[in-house]
Parts: structure tokens; sequence; C-alpha cells
């Protein structure tokens, strides 16, 4: 079997859930003996695979980053016109005899209709997130959205990361359910480090990720944990707000904006830190999550997050609550006992999140359709 997946971010060239799930999954179909050429657009990174089964293809140049949404000024311009530009050269670049294409969210979905149509071969699409959960349900742009829907309808298999995620997609985008394969998303083992009195926010600091309720939580947390401290990991459109919030809340000296990390610090702050947040407004999975669980941090999840249907050993909450997320933390930083048992419990539910599962049943998905 030879598959043309298309996404539009491979390790080192990474921005999110999106490049990690690309990553994990084509090394576990390479070794399960599918053919993948993945295609990207050029960076400087020069992405090379060691796999035998598994060649990297990349095309043309961007000058966008994958997930920062433009706001209303950048709506539109070098932003539509890069999106374009890549489809096009997709459309131009895959040549060759495949059994499929297989494309991943909406910015490399008209290059797959088109190649889907040209080729005679199937398409599977695969959702990370949708328009509703990057707009935090507040403004979702019906540009996006359409070009979901149409990728959605043409496409022969969608794969959603999520219950959660195939909701949405059922009833936003009035999908056929019997047309959506739920594959949850896997980590790689990070390994635990010295840890300390750390709170640990990492993602993109957007509407989407909910960081202002991190931080509002942190302000309560500082009444009875004065000596905690807060990190906030990522960079975002939210971030000079997110600073201002801090400083206005009279907790800046207890906050850490760390801006955007290299994949080593991003493991280094996993393993120092005693409690991760994921506060998430609408978060169609959450690796995040199960990477903090494998280098030894409990986790506090929101209610209206993918992963919080597929765990049992981390605390949930909604993402408003801010005063219970306050409760969930101090509790955490407090009773050893309960930090130890969701530590302990939670390495041993992470054996069944393994991308060698995740390219079990994407294949399961590929002969459905084939």
């Amino acid at each position: 079997m030879k598959v043309a997946m298309i996404g539009w971010e491979y390790p080192p060239f990474k921005a999110g859930g999106l490049g990690t799930h690309c990553y994990g999954l084509t090394r576990s179909l390479a070794d399960k003996g599918v053919a993948v050429d993945f295609y990207m657009p050029k960076t400087k990174h020069n992405t090379r695979s060691d796999k035998n089964n598994l060649v990297i293809k990349e095309v043309g140049e961007t000058e966008i980053f994958p997930y920062d949404r433009p706001d209303d000024k950048a709506l539109g311009g070098k932003f539509f016109e890069a999106v374009y530009r890549y489809n096009d050269l997709i459309v131009q670049r895959v040549r060759g005899k495949y059994n499929l294409i297989h494309c991943h969210d909406w910015l490399t979905m008209k290059a797959a209709v088109a190649l889907k149509e040209k080729m005679g071969v199937p398409l599977v699409v695969t959702i990370h997130s949708t328009e509703y959960d990057r707009s935090g349900w507040l403004y979702p742009n019906q540009w996006f959205i359409d070009i979901e829907k149409e990728g959605m309808q043409k496409a022969d298999r969608i794969i959603a990361v999520s219950e959660f995620t195939k909701r949405v997609i059922v009833e936003k985008y009035g999908i056929n359910p019997d047309k959506v394969a739920v594959v949850h998303n896997a980590v790689y083992p990070i390994g635990e480090g010295e840890k300390q009195k750390v709170v640990l926010f990492l993602g993109r600091l957007t509407i989407q990720k909910g960081p202002e309720f991190f931080l509002r939580a942190a302000k309560k947390v500082l009444e009875y944990e004065k000596d905690c401290r807060f990190v906030v990991a990522g960079m975002g459109d939210m971030l000079p707000r997110l600073i201002n919030q801090a400083v206005d809340m009279g907790i800046a000296q207890n906050v850490i904006f760390t801006g955007l990390l290299t994949e080593e610090e991003v493991k280094h702050i996993y393993r120092i830190a005693n409690i991760y947040v994921m506060p998430s407004v609408s978060e169609p999975f959450g690796i995040t999550a199960l990477e903090a669980m494998s280098a030894g941090a409990p986790t506090i999840v929101s209610k209206t997050a993918g992963v919080s249907e597929a765990l049992y050993n981390s605390l949930r909450v909604d993402f408003w609550d801010t005063d219970e997320m306050a409760n969930k933390i101090i509790s955490l930083l407090r009773y050893d006992p309960l930090r130890r048992t969701l530590v302990e419990r939670g390495k041993r539910e992470l054996e069944l999140f393994t991308w060698d599962l995740v390219a079990d049943r994407t294949i399961d998905v590929y002969k459905g359709v084939l």
C-alpha cells in the first residue's frame, strides 16, 4: 500500500499537536510496511526521514505560521495567498501511483480534493481541529468552515481525534456519522525530572486554549500558596494581553512567560512541572496532557477537551470555573497521596496510547476505503 499524505508541519517544523501526530503516525505506518510520501511546505530545517518506507517531500515555501489565527486586519492578503499557493503547488507536485490520499485539516483540503478527482483514488481526511474550536466558538469564520465542509463531504472516510470532534463534525457540518472513525492520539514517553513547585500551561496563546482562565486560577491559588510559580509556555496573539493581565492582577512576580520553546526545552519544562493544567475552551484532543502525564505531572483538563473522554486518571474541570480549577491545583500541591496516585495510575494508563495502535486503526480505515 502506498499513501500520499499531505500535511502542513512535521518536526522539527512544528506548531502543535498536528505535527506530533503526523510524526508518530507516519513512522509507525512505515514500520508496518505502508509506504508513505509525506508532502509538506519547504522550510529551513530540510526535514528528512530515517525510515525506509517514509519519504519527506518538501514543496515550495510558506510565509505563515500554520496555527496562528490571523486577526481581523490580517485576515486575507498573505495568509490566504500562502495557503492557496501551497495547495496549488501540491496538486502540481504529487505524481506517481498511490492507493489513496490522506490529508490533515483545512490547510491541505483543497489540494487533497483536487488530487482525488485528478488521480481517481480514495481520500481520507483527519480532523485535528475545526474552525469552531479555533475560534473558541465565538466568531467562526465562514471561509474556513466552507473549506472544511467541502473536504469532509468529498472525503471517502474521515478520522476524528475524539468523540468530541466527531460530534462537531456531525452536528455542525452535517456529515453522516457512519463516515467518521474515531482514532485517539498517542504519546512518546518523555521521562521524569526533579519536580519543582511549578504549575504549567503549555500551548498556543489563543482564545481556544484558555490561558486567561489559567491566570485567573493562578491568582486564587497564590492567595494560599504564595511560593508557587506559574509557567505560561508558548506563543500566540494573546501574549501581550496575558502579560498585562498578570500585571493588573498583581501576580506578575509569580508568572513566567517563556515564549516559543525548543523541543528539548519543552521536555525540560514538563519534567520539572509539578502540575499540568489544560483549560481549553474547545480542544479536539490535547496531546499535551498525555505528554505531561508521561513526565510525571498530574493533569487537570477541561471537560471540553477530547482527551478527557479517554483518560480516567486526570482531574476534570469546566474551563470557566476558575474557583474549582484553583481548588484542584491546591489539592495536588498539598496532598501527596492524591498526586502520587494520579501519576502512578496515569503512567500505566498511557500504555494504551501508542502510535503503533494509532497506525493499526488508521490502516483499518485505509482498508475500508480500498
